[in-house]
């Protein structure tokens, strides 16, 4: 298996690279999600250029997702956040999939 996991593979070249493609958005996405709250719960740590290069990867579509989520919070922590993370990562692991299940075997 070349994939993390997270997006079933089939044999082939173009398989294997819609499927690492999937997961690492997948992995990206829940990476920025916990270092979202950390930034949240030390404020002075701020987020550099590492949180940046995250913000830059996931927002384009993260965003149209958690415009339409209540901000709702619990704490410091936000769960408008983590509701729309499980709905992304469904629709991509969905998404993925159907796109591999399209393509003809050993691609």
């Amino acid at each position: 298996m070349f994939g993390l996991g997270l997006i079933p593979l089939l044999p082939g070249a173009l398989h294997v690279l819609i499927a690492l493609v999937f997961d690492v958005l997948i992995l990206t996405m829940f990476v920025w999600m916990l270092a979202s709250w950390f930034i949240a719960m030390m404020p002075q740590a701020g987020g550099g250029r590492f949180m940046r290069l995250l913000e830059g990867i996931v927002s384009p579509v993260f965003d149209p997702v958690k415009k339409r989520i209540p901000n709702t919070s619990l704490g410091m922590l936000s769960i408008g956040y983590t509701v729309a993370f499980i709905f992304v990562w469904w629709a991509l692991g969905v998404l993925g999939t159907l796109m591999l299940l399209a393509l003809p075997g050993g691609w």
